[in-house]
């Protein structure tokens, strides 16, 4: 079996649990055929780090939360392969003895990013194994992509940003999921209702109320407009 497995050449063409299992293994470099080019992979040989890589764990983590929102549990092979790739990242590319570090190979705007990365990774990962739902998870990474843009299967994350939508009554995450969704723009077009149902809500979470329905109302109009709906 070729160990050295070019991403472009083995991308899923759906990201089905087992797909996404595989997907996950490949990043993290614990099987034959693990992606050379990959979240671990492009570390050692250094060759630097890849936003894509990002973009592709999450969704694969994403999508083998989707099984286990119904089971309560995640299996060990998954847990393995994402504790592969944050601790891995974090001590050959983050900590201050790490051999990216320590041969200044990295750099210092590079561990930021890379850092960020573990983070958005591991807490999504500690809310899946809380018992969260995929769509309660993705908040930080709203954030990450309405400041860095998107990744080219953002077509994945729209019925999540849906959902996160229509059962998000916290102002806080719904700022992030509509700047994410403004970032996102027309490719958003059919989550537009979910927002016109959201701008609806009573928003009532702080003091005082209308201050509180107009802030979260023009964070929901923002998303409309980048969207291109005048629907209210």
């Amino acid at each position: 079996m070729n160990r050295n497995v070019r991403r472009s050449e083995s991308l899923p063409a759906l990201m089905e649990h087992e797909d996404a299992k595989v997907e996950l293994s490949r990043h993290a470099g614990i099987v034959e055929d693990y992606y050379e080019d990959g979240f671990i992979g492009c570390l050692r040989p250094y060759s630097g780090i890849r936003a894509e890589n990002f973009h592709s764990v999450v969704e694969s983590l994403l999508s083998v939360g989707v099984a286990s929102a119904f089971t309560n549990t995640i299996e060990r092979c998954i847990a393995e392969s994402v504790c592969r790739i944050t601790v891995t990242a974090r001590r050959w590319g983050i900590d201050s003895g790490g051999m990216l570090v320590r041969n200044k190979l990295i750099s210092s705007d590079d561990r930021v990013q890379l850092r960020r990365w573990i983070t958005i990774i591991e807490t999504m990962m500690l809310d899946l194994l809380a018992g969260q739902k995929p769509h309660e998870t993705i908040h930080g990474y709203c954030e990450y992509v309405a400041e860095f843009g998107w990744g080219g299967n953002a077509a994945f994350f729209v019925p999540l940003l849906g959902s996160a939508i229509e059962t998000d009554d916290f102002g806080d995450r719904l700022q992030g999921h509509c700047a994410a969704i403004t970032r996102l723009g027309s490719k958003a077009i059919a989550i537009s209702d979910s927002l016109v149902l959201a701008r609806r809500r009573k928003w009532e979470w702080y003091e005082p109320q209308e201050r509180c329905a107009a802030e979260m109302r023009g964070y929901i109009d923002q998303a409309l407009a980048a969207i291109g709906t005048t629907q209210m």
